[in-house]
């Protein structure tokens, strides 16, 4: 924090942060995590989840230690919130390997949807509490991460002194997960720096306090034992080094801030706008444009427009429950009204439910199947999946008859009862999957009538939209529910369905890596004009191959098939083939690694395309399996488009582990059948939060038609494909002693993979209004605007800037043209003063082409690197200078003002003379003519993240007298200009 010294100029930064923050808003995605929401102060159904790595000889120990730290931690969030909020119930659901521990059946409770996990440890970082975070500031994080190790000897001095007590460490990573602030803090050998200097250019630790560092209040250690790379202050950034740790001294006792070092017993509270260190290098300064982590929280959903009234409660109590995975609960509740028989809807699903009944719904699961019309009737009650014998039967009664009338709601009704009817057992809740290709008739039960109850009973609804009539709120249940939704055309020839029923058994409470099935290969093949033949290849790697499955739908009848054939890598050939009403499907027991060709051959050509899918399991003697999820964070249900821009996100996952550098495409089918294909990105600009974490992402800016949109995704390895041994999200910071083995965060270690193909569906989503064209959006914000070098000669200053360039639309297409503006004077370049021409501007100025020295400024197509060199005219030494650029399309929407940075030029005079006396042939091409000021870029992320400050602190130094100065000149060779706004 600034000395008191400056703690006028701080407050009015604030003020302008603030004016800043609300002018420009945060455009957030809602993601629905999971079921957690805050009623009267107290958060409900927090899911703790235990993986099955954990060892059972700790079981109780970690559970009791669960529920020690979540208990801690209640009191610290209620005062940190401003007794706005606490722990009231969770649920821990364990391994059903833990036999021994007592423990209700879940229903709703999954590995996957849990907000805290206890899972094997980051390999870089051993057991530091972390969270995931895929979004961008404000948006909710996808998981907090913790070792069984950490949860077991929490309690343990050395645990407690490392990472802090276990309450504050959860309060962090809860503020990163639920309400999407970000770290203040650095890390040694991290992102952002250990330490930092000071307003008075002391230098001290890079922390995010409200009390005043002296030099009294911590003591620096030599992490090295090497005498030749022992701690001392690096010249290029006028700070200590890689090799030096510091430690807090007693006295030094803030209360601010839980985002930064919660281990100090007296940090009770987040920053407040009037604490805020702007100036302060971190990753939420960064991602959060300059503003405080308070003013954040109070803008999440829990919080702003007076929800979460401050309340003083007396009493924080928690209640725990432990549940244990059990065979997931399912109901098919299945639409029989008269339009069922249109395309031969009816045909098709029950075609896929046989399908799915008999080779993809675990053992152990339980099944029942309701069937609706004007009224609804049990088909089948919920009965255990266990054999051959139980699959047959439950095959053997699908509907086999129409009737009239459609009843949505009594499908439902029926379907809630039955998961609710416990029948001498604990069980409740579980799955629906509702299949209706109609509205609701006038008069008969609605879905609304029965969304109360399917919510207050936990149970998730997958909503599958047959057809183009289907009715409009399926996609809000399934978002009310946290399900998901499918849309099938009537031209599909069944892969939709079968997607949607394996996207259904993903809600099981507990998936086995055996279990899981992965798409490697999907095509529609044309067998029309004559052409008989079909073929085409995919890849199997060293991964999977068991149960490969090649499945051809779509085909008239089997008289029409002449033969299906799979050769493998060696030559042999599989061409054993079954065939299901309009399904064909060929399995290989074990496929042999490598390249297979497939070949489909007709009897005839028929009009409609084939549609030919590969699936497959892990080999035998794999347990780490490489998977893909599709997600649509923006929700199945876009109200106005206009309004809320549609995020397509994947994951690439090994093991738990991410995957960077693959080529991932997302395929988006429009209601007009046309199909839209983006390059999804991990480039950490756009629509990406973070670069290279393993999460690709981009805007979709063409909902310009009414309907449901359906999204697929296609990952593709290539020679720039790494497994990351790496971290993603916050790590707690910690704290430095010589008795303690300290975690040190170092390099990412990136292993090479193997070629590979996944592909996953995300379901679909319905657009309400459209946008009135494909150019509605503007391009997006420029997010990763930095300096490289400032050039300074005896005739002119030039700078040289490097970004990605954004889109036309959002991050999609090529922006017409750019505005750059520079100014001594922050408020002239922010986005809301950047159109403001009024003479109270009068200290800024625009560059233009006429200004351009080297590169290009005509705008590259989205995500291209881009560089250009500028003379500046009017810029006077010994004063910094703020600049930023924005794009604008082509129908002269302009998007928002890039992050902020700065540039600073020393007294040229005295850099000259110092240089030349101390040097007359400095070895790197400058002369008492020509001066580079070079800037140190980030190269992993193309961003600059400055010492500010230090900027500053060159005017004050160059007044202490010529004895400083060498110490300006090696201190202005190496800086870093800030992303978001300076101080």
């Amino acid at each position: 924090m600034g000395q008191p010294t400056t703690l006028t100029q701080c407050c009015w930064l604030a003020t302008l942060l603030f004016v800043i923050y609300t002018a420009s808003g945060r455009a957030g995605i809602a993601v629905e995590a999971s079921k957690v929401a805050l009623n009267q102060n107290g958060y409900n159904d927090l899911v703790v989840a235990i993986s099955t790595e954990a060892p059972v000889a700790q079981a109780e120990t970690i559970i009791d230690n669960i529920k020690t730290m979540i208990l801690e931690a209640s009191p610290v969030l209620y005062k940190a919130t401003g007794n706005r909020a606490y722990f009231q119930s969770v649920r821990i659901l364990v391994p059903p390997t833990w036999t021994d521990i007592k423990a209700e059946l879940s229903t709703w409770e999954t590995f996957d949807t849990a907000d805290v996990i206890v899972d094997t440890p980051n390999p870089m970082h051993k057991d530091v509490p972390y969270t995931q975070q895929n979004g961008k500031c404000g948006e909710k994080g996808e998981r907090i991460h913790l070792t069984p190790n950490y949860v077991a000897t929490l309690l343990e001095q050395q645990k407690v002194l490392q990472y802090g007590k276990p309450g504050k460490v959860f309060v962090h990573e809860w503020a990163h997960y639920r309400y999407g602030i970000f770290d203040e803090y650095g890390t040694p050998g991290g992102e952002y720096p250990l330490f930092r200097q000071s307003a008075s250019s002391s230098i001290e630790p890079n922390i995010c306090a409200n009390k005043p560092m002296t030099s009294k209040d911590f003591s620096v250690w030599d992490m090295t034992s090497n005498n030749n790379a022992a701690c001392k202050i690096d010249p290029a950034t006028n700070s200590y080094d890689q090799n030096c740790r510091f430690k807090f001294e007693s006295q030094f006792k803030p209360t601010t801030s839980l985002a930064s070092y919660h281990q100090l017993d007296s940090v009770v509270h987040f920053c407040k706008e009037s604490e805020h260190n702007a100036a302060a290098q971190n990753k939420h300064n960064d991602m959060c444009e300059r503003f405080d982590t308070w003013s954040v929280i109070m803008e999440s959903d829990d919080f702003k427009n007076g929800n979460g009234v401050p309340e003083d409660l007396h009493e924080l109590a928690t209640d725990f429950k432990i549940v244990k995975p059990t065979g997931t609960r399912f109901v098919v509740v299945m639409d029989i009204s008269g339009s069922m028989k249109e395309f031969d809807r009816i045909g098709k699903l029950s075609e896929s439910i046989r399908s799915w009944i008999k080779t993809d719904l675990r053992n152990g699961s339980h099944l029942g199947m309701v069937q609706f019309s004007a009224t609804a009737e049990i088909l089948s009650e919920l009965t255990m999946i266990s054999d051959e014998k139980s699959r047959e039967e439950m095959i053997a009664k699908l509907p086999k008859q129409l009737q009239a009338a459609t009843c949505i709601g009594c499908g439902l009704e029926l379907a809630v009862q039955m998961l609710n009817e416990n029948k001498g057992t604990s069980e409740t809740g579980g799955v629906i999957v509702l299949v209706t290709d109609g509205k609701n008739s006038p008069g008969y039960l609605h879905i609304s009538d029965v969304q109360e109850d399917i919510l207050k009973a936990k149970i998730r609804v997958i909503t599958i939209a047959f057809g183009e009539k289907a009715d409009k709120n399926l996609e809000d249940l399934a978002r009310q529910t946290d399900g998901k939704s499918y849309f099938v055309k009537d031209e599909d020839g069944g892969a939709a369905l079968q997607e949607a029923f394996l996207g259904a058994s993903t809600f099981q409470s507990s998936v086995h890596n055996e279990d899981l099935i992965f798409k490697l290969f999907e095509k529609d093949l044309t067998a029309g004009g004559g052409q008989t033949d079909l073929t085409d290849e995919f890849d199997v790697d060293e991964t999977v191959g068991r149960n490969l499955k090649l499945s051809v739908f779509n085909l008239d009848n089997k008289k029409s098939v002449k033969s299906i054939e799979l050769t493998g890598p060696d030559g042999n050939v599989v061409n054993n083939f079954l065939f299901d009403k309009t399904t064909a499907t060929l399995t290989v027991d074990l496929a042999k690694i490598g390249q297979w060709s497939l070949k489909v051959s007709l009897k005839s050509s028929q009009s409609k395309p084939v549609l030919v899918t590969v699936t497959t399991q892990l080999r035998p003697d794999v347990k780490v399996p490489i998977t893909t999820k599709c997600l649509l964070p923006s929700g199945p249900d876009i109200k106005n488009a206009a309004d809320k821009k549609i995020l397509i996100r994947a994951e690439v996952w090994k093991g738990s582990h991410q995957v960077t550098g693959s080529s991932v495409r997302a395929y988006v089918v429009k209601p007009n059948g046309d199909t839209v294909i983006l390059d999804l990105l991990d480039n950490g600009t756009g629509a990406d939060g973070t670069k290279d974490d393993g999460v690709y992402s981009k805007y979709f800016p063409y909902p310009n038609q009414q309907g449901r949109y359906t999204v697929k995704c296609q990952v593709n390895s290539n020679h720039n494909t790494f497994e990351n041994l790496g971290f993603i999200g916050s790590a707690s910071p910690q704290l430095f002693d010589p008795q303690i083995d300290e975690t040190i965060i170092g390099e990412v270690e990136r292993i090479p993979m193997a070629d590979f193909t996944r592909i996953a569906s995300a379901g679909s989503f319905q657009v309400e209004i459209p946008v009135s064209s494909d150019d509605s959006y503007p391009p997006a914000e420029v997010s990763d605007l930095s300096v490289m070098v400032v050039n300074d000669t005896a005739t002119n200053i030039s700078i040289a800037l490097k970004w990605t360039a954004p889109g036309d639309d959002l991050d999609v297409g090529t922006a017409s043209y750019y505005e750059l503006k520079y100014s001594d004077v922050v408020a002239d370049v922010i986005n809301s003063n950047f159109d403001d021409e009024s003479p109270k501007r009068k200290s800024r100025s625009t560059i233009t082409e006429e200004d351009l020295v080297a590169g290009s400024l005509q705008p590259s197509q989205a995500g291209v690197q881009q560089t250009a060199t500028f003379q500046l005219t009017d810029v006077q030494r010994e004063k910094p200078y703020y600049l930023s650029l924005r794009a604008v399309d082509k129908a002269d929407k302009a998007g928002q003002v890039s992050n902020l940075v700065v540039f600073f030029i020393p007294d040229r005079t005295l850099v000259v003379l110092t240089q030349n006396s101390e040097d007359d042939d400095s070895g790197d091409g400058m002369t008492d003519q020509e001066i580079q000021i070079h800037v140190s870029t980030k190269e992993a992320g193309f961003h600059v993240t400055s010492l500010l400050v230090a900027a500053f602190g060159l005017i004050l130094i160059a007044c202490l007298g010529v004895t400083l100065l060498m110490a300006v000149v090696k201190h202005t060779q190496s800086y870093r200009s800030y992303k978001g706004v300076p101080v």
